[in-house]
Parts: C-alpha cells; sequence; structure tokens
C-alpha cells in the first residue's frame, strides 16, 4: 500500500510534465531582493518563498511524490524516499529540487558519490540553488576537503547571504586553512 501513490502517479500520469520549479519568473526579483536586503526577517520569507517555488509543480501528481518524499525523508524512511524521488526524477528530469531532494537523501544515506552526481546535476539546471551548493560544501567537508567546502560556502554565501550558519562555518574552515599554512 506504501507504494501505491508512486505506482498511480506513474500508470496515470498523462501529458508532459509541467512544473515551475527554477524557471518560475517569480525567481529572479526574489533573488535580487535577497541579495540587497538587510533586514534578517524579509531574507527569510524571500528564502522560504523561493523554496516553495522551486519545490511547486502546475501538475499534482508532481507535487504529491514531492511531499511523500520530503516525508519520507524527514520520516528517515529512505527507502520511500528513494523511491519517491525516483519517480519524480522520471517524471520531471528538469526539475532541480527533485535532484536536489535525492542528493540531500544520498547524503543522509552517506553515499557521496551519489549525493555529488545529483548536486551537479541541481547545480546544471539551477546555478542559484544556494541549497545545493551549501550541500556541496557540507559534502566536501565530511570527505576532509576543507578549502574545496570553504570555497562551496563562499559560492553559497554570495548567492544568498543571509545563512548565518554557514557563514559562522565558513569563517571557522578559513582559520583553520589559514593556521595549518602559518
Amino acid at each position: 500500500m506504501r507504494y501505491l501513490l508512486i505506482f498511480l502517479t506513474l500508470f496515470f500520469m498523462g501529458g508532459p510534465s509541467a512544473y515551475a520549479g527554477q524557471d518560475d519568473p517569480r525567481l529572479d526579483p526574489l533573488f535580487a531582493r535577497l541579495q540587497s536586503t538587510t533586514d534578517p526577517r524579509e531574507a527569510a520569507q524571500i528564502q522560504e518563498r523561493i523554496w516553495d517555488l522551486w519545490m511547486y509543480s502546475e501538475k499534482e501528481d508532481l507535487n504529491a511524490l514531492m511531499k511523500q518524499g520530503t516525508f519520507a525523508l524527514g520520516a528517515r524512511d529512505f527507502e520511500l524516499a528513494l523511491e519517491s524521488f525516483n519517480a519524480l526524477i522520471a517524471l520531471a528530469p528538469d526539475l532541480a529540487e527533485a535532484w536536489n531532494k535525492r542528493a540531500t537523501l544520498f547524503f543522509l544515506m552517506e553515499d557521496y558519490k551519489a549525493s555529488v552526481a545529483d548536486v551537479k546535476k541541481t547545480l546544471a539546471l539551477e546555478p542559484r540553488h544556494f541549497g545545493a551548493i551549501v550541500g556541496m560544501g557540507l559534502i566536501y567537508d565530511v570527505l576532509g576537503d576543507q578549502a574545496a567546502a570553504l570555497e562551496a560556502f563562499r559560492r553559497g554565501l554570495k548567492v544568498n547571504p543571509h545563512m548565518p550558519n554557514i557563514r559562522k562555518k565558513s569563517e571557522q574552515l578559513a582559520r583553520e586553512l589559514k593556521e595549518r599554512n602559518i
């Protein structure tokens, strides 16, 4: 029964996939405002709106798979999450957030090679995806490549300067790298 939604989605899907995602025209002004605002509350609202747009599809079957996969990921039901995101990618291979969610899943499963591959696909589709950029930094950090992690975090902060935990982590990595090179 738990795989019924995936089966029904694949069996009854009709026509080409329609989604907003990274192609939504509302994203450009949101990214511009994210760069210019100095108000943390406004920045948080903008980030939330960007994430909403990345996750939104005009097709309810795609939205259902995204919700199912995201819920399963949060519940650490990795098998269902993987099936959901695989189905979502099969139906909408140009939806950057589908790849990003699966990259997150692979990271949590400690399959870093697969996670990197999906992050790269995410960024090919949406170069401004600050979540994926920072995700790449987290992968590099886990793998012990602090210089690459720092570079990714700094790149993410250029896109979205309102990530205080990433700013703090990048400052920490910069200090550690500087200390090693002295």
